[in-house]
């Protein structure tokens, strides 16, 4: 990484941004100023202005070549754009980058004038492929990284910081024992059940953590929406859904071979159906849910997601079990 040093404020480090374009400007205008400025800078973003000079928007380079060059600019930009304020630092730069995979940030005076933009690539020493998805992930990794590693935690504050989601764990453990015990009539009868069941929680607990991955990266977009979102959680639960089913028949049928029987076989597969859906569920439903209640989504929504995955899968399998085989 660079040896930029952190404190410095991004006003001293912003450079110019010669790709601004006029807001009430129709698409094909824009084309045309932009021609006569003889842009000699790297082209990321398109940034909209109105009069004042004040940031009014943002528009991709895709959208100014396709777009019907009589639309007006206002029509076509994306009005919500991440910005910084001339005064903050480059840590809090690094910050932004990590949490909104950008490439360039636009530096903005107290009144919203547009002073210039930060380029990911002037704080890191690592090239850019801006073709391709995996250097940009692996960089913005990086500076989440680094940035991690500067706080210095001591040991003690490092603990603070990680028991209490251990203890989640370690409740979790206890809730599900109980569950056990309740249920250990079903278990003492079919010792079958108590043979997979740490199969079926890793199922869940993995179907759980990829379902908030996923969410994960919708709620890094510098634009939310609750339509976006519900259309990415449906999408995640029906990709669940045929991971559940295709899980839940394949392990039913492999339990065959225990030669206990057929039913204790589709108590198997259904707890897992069961489990691996409703995990899915809480998994994308809770890191968007912490993102509009301003927690940070990274740090609680594993543990949490773990946790009640656990719970949940436990109940619903041996309640299962225990209604379908007595």
């Amino acid at each position: 990484m660079s040896n930029f040093d952190l404190s410095k404020s991004v006003r001293e480090c912003a450079l110019p941004v010669e790709t601004v374009v006029p807001l009430g400007a129709t698409v094909e205008e824009a084309m045309q100023f932009l021609r006569q400025r003889k842009i000699q800078q790297k082209i990321i973003y398109f940034y909209a202005v109105d009069e004042a000079h004040k940031l009014k928007g943002v528009v991709s380079t895709r959208q100014l070549l396709l777009t019907d060059p009589t639309r007006k600019i206002e029509e076509i930009m994306q009005d919500s754009v991440v910005r910084i304020g001339a005064g903050q630092t480059l840590r809090h730069a690094m910050e932004l980058f990590a949490k909104h995979p950008l490439l360039a940030l636009p530096v903005v005076d107290d009144e919203g004038r547009l002073l210039g933009a930060i380029d990911v690539q002037m704080i890191t020493e690592e090239a850019i492929d801006f073709g391709s998805e995996r250097s940009r992930s692996d960089l913005f990794q990086m500076i989440g990284l680094t940035l991690e590693d500067g706080r210095k935690k001591s040991i003690l504050l490092s603990y603070r910081f990680r028991m209490p989601w251990l203890l989640c764990n370690v409740l979790s453990g206890i809730v599900c024992a109980i569950i056990s015990r309740i249920y250990e009539g079903v278990l003492a009868k079919y010792l079958l059940l108590a043979f997979f069941i740490p199969l079926v929680l890793t199922l869940s607990e993995s179907s759980s953590m990829q379902s908030v991955a996923q969410s994960l990266q919708f709620i890094r977009r510098p634009r939310f929406s609750w339509k976006a979102a519900y259309r990415a959680m449906m999408r995640e639960w029906r990709l669940a859904t045929l991971l559940a089913v295709s899980s839940g028949l394949l392990v039913g049928a492999l339990s065959l071979f225990w030669g206990e029987g057929i039913l204790p076989s589709i108590a198997i597969g259904a707890g897992i159906l069961l489990g691996v859906i409703f995990s899915s569920a809480f998994g994308t439903a809770v890191p968007i849910l912490l993102h509009r209640c301003r927690l940070d989504p990274k740090v609680a929504a594993g543990p949490v997601v773990l946790m009640v995955a656990d719970v949940l899968t436990t109940g619903v399998y041996l309640f299962l079990a225990s209604w379908w085989l007595f």
